[in-house]
């Protein structure tokens, strides 16, 4: 398998993590509990920071640019799958205006829950339709091994892009705090 393609496929373990983290926050807000608002606003930094720019700009930025010109096909998965990146982009915006909204004191909770169960649902379907197009990829032999060593190399431009190293580490560890959150037991 291709460093690039694992790689990807390794972000999505983290990205289901996130997932995770977002659905258990959406249950407990509608079953009425309380969850620190705080902690939605990690959830919304780590869905902006780690999946969006970091793991989406992997792909939009590199991967899917030295895909889709393989063949038709591809092409019109890359279609599909930016589609749907921006889809996300925009119920995470939409869970992030009812956010500030909640913070400056307007009663979100069902518009924030609602937000991020969407969000769960998302990545549940989006992951597993890229999984068995990484799959694709590989079983068909698509990317030389001079390719994936390019992928690399633009793969730490959107980790600097995001931040750095440091910052990558920060959001994984933001990550193990959130489920390591009571309301996430």
């Amino acid at each position: 398998m291709c460093v690039s393609t694992r790689e990807l496929k390794q972000d999505h373990v983290v990205v289901r993590r996130v997932r995770d983290i977002a659905q258990r926050c959406s249950d407990k807000l509608y079953a009425g509990e309380s969850i620190p608002l705080e902690d939605i606003e990690i959830i919304s930094v780590v869905i902006e920071e780690f999946i969006d720019v970091f793991h989406h700009g992997k792909e939009e930025k590199a991967y899917f640019p030295s895909t889709e010109v393989k063949n038709d096909t591809y092409a019109k998965e890359v279609r599909k799958f930016r589609i749907e990146h921006e889809f996300g982009r925009r119920v995470a915006g939409m869970m992030r205006r009812h956010l500030k909204e909640w913070r400056r004191g307007i009663d979100s909770r069902e518009p924030v829950a609602r937000f991020l169960k969407t969000y769960a649902i998302y990545v549940t379907d989006h992951t597993g339709k890229e999984d068995r197009f990484f799959d694709m990829i590989e079983d068909m032999k698509s990317l030389s091994d001079e390719e994936d060593r390019e992928l690399l190399k633009r793969y730490e431009i959107c980790r600097k892009d995001v931040g750095g190293d440091a910052r990558v580490e920060e959001l994984l560890r933001l990550i193990i705090y959130l489920e390591e959150r009571d309301w996430m037991k």
